[in-house]
């Protein structure tokens, strides 16, 4: 049996930027994806497609995400037009409509200034709807390098360019087995369609699997404990050429970022520094909110649609994409106190993903395994790993040399 000189385990954004950049150095790598297609169903292809600029992750409490948000952010816009993915700097606001919005707000503001963050200001509500006519607010934050990206052309083209350099991809196929051997791991594969497994030997070993990850790692390492906690990202649209109290010009526009609670997935009205003390303890996850985000159109331009979201459901399964969803009801009363132009008649429902949001752990984990050192784990890559994508891809690199 000829032994694989690097095997990655996952077919999303992260594993094929992956595969792309590792292809630079190392012959034979091979990549292996559950789906029967790249891009699969996945948390890269149920996904909004902002380009985060690194604004909401605090160095002290998220050091990976404050790092490689914006590093990856510089990346796609140098990348993508290169890949032929469309990809446009929209710019974002962060609308305040209270007293507490404030309070967020600021903060995030000076997290955008600490992750050298360019050109983010504080702007009157005057100014922000000169750039947005029909946001409403007491004021907003101002995030000019915020864009959005077409994350399934994102995928395709990695993946493809990293068979260009020499990777083997090979789709509809689930790892079933993991046996760690002095200097080797042997797994074993099952394939769509097909009863018979299949045994391979690899040398080193990377764990990219998303939403499976805490499982891979546990086939590797009885001993791991991290655990992937599902959690269903919905989302709404609506087009904004129907009247003109809801036209857009193409920005992101976002409330303040808030926290929702751990088990029931509920917006909380908390303090600050009593959301950054029920995060701590897990009893809340602080998220960006529910958000409008424009759309490209069939040839990459912007487009009449807007999605909605993410509205979070937890305590699901790893695929359960379609039960209880919210209605349009539930995203109209997100959204109508910075965007009152929106009637509910004008929603329709678009689409839900899940993310990997890792229990306990508001940081991504990147790391070699504690007992096998020739396995890397990427665990709880959620928001922003698509817009860090190329960033994790040069980390891992550094990690694996």
């Amino acid at each position: 049996m000829s032994r694989i000189p690097l095997t990655i385990i996952g077919g999303g954004v992260v594993g094929c930027a992956i595969a792309d950049e590792l292809s630079q150095s190392i012959d034979g790598i091979v990549l292996l994806e559950k789906n029967r297609r790249i891009p699969g169903e996945n948390q890269s292809s149920r996904n909004s497609g902002v380009v985060h600029a690194g604004i909401y992750y605090n160095r002290q409490i998220t050091p990976l995400k404050a790092e490689l948000c914006p590093q990856g952010n510089k990346l796609l816009y140098e990348v993508c037009p290169a890949l032929a993915v469309p990809i446009k700097r929209t710019g974002k606001l962060l609308m305040m409509t209270d007293q507490l919005s404030e309070e967020y707000v600021d903060d995030v503001r000076r997290v955008a200034v600490e992750n050298g963050v360019p050109g983010v200001e504080r702007i009157s509500l005057t100014r922000a709807r000169e750039l947005e006519p029909n946001v409403e607010g007491i004021g907003a934050l101002y995030v000019p390098s915020s864009g959005i990206v077409d994350a399934a052309a994102l995928v395709k083209a990695l993946s493809q360019r990293a068979q260009e350099r020499g990777a083997t991809l090979l789709p509809g196929n689930t790892v079933v087995e993991i046996k760690p051997h002095q200097g080797y791991f042997e797994f074993t594969t099952v394939t769509v369609g097909d009863e018979n497994a299949r045994t391979f030997e690899t040398e080193r070993l990377i764990n990219a699997a998303g939403l499976y990850a805490d499982e891979i790692a546990r086939l590797v390492n009885g001993q791991s404990r991290y655990e992937i906690v599902p959690t269903r990202g919905e989302s709404a649209r609506f087009y904004h050429t129907r009247r003109p109290e809801m036209a857009m010009k193409g920005l992101n526009v976002y409330p303040a970022p808030y926290v929702y609670d751990s088990k029931t997935g509920e917006q909380l009205q908390v303090s600050l520094p009593e959301a950054h003390r029920l995060v701590a303890v897990g009893d809340a996850i602080k998220t960006v909110g529910i958000h409008l985000t424009p759309t490209f159109d069939e040839v990459g331009n912007i487009g009449s649609a807007v999605t909605i979201g993410p509205a979070k459901t937890v305590g699901i399964d790893k695929e359960n994409y379609g039960d209880h969803l919210k209605s349009p009801c539930y995203f109209h009363e997100r959204v109508r106190n910075f965007f009152p132009g929106l009637r509910v008649g004008d929603i329709e429902l678009h689409q839900a993903g899940i993310m990997a949001v890792l229990k306990g752990h508001p940081d991504w984990i990147i790391e070699r395994d504690a007992r096998y050192s020739g396995m890397i784990n990427l665990l709880g890559i959620d928001s922003p790993g698509l817009t860090a994508c190329l960033s994790i891809a040069r980390y891992v690199k550094e990690l694996i040399s």
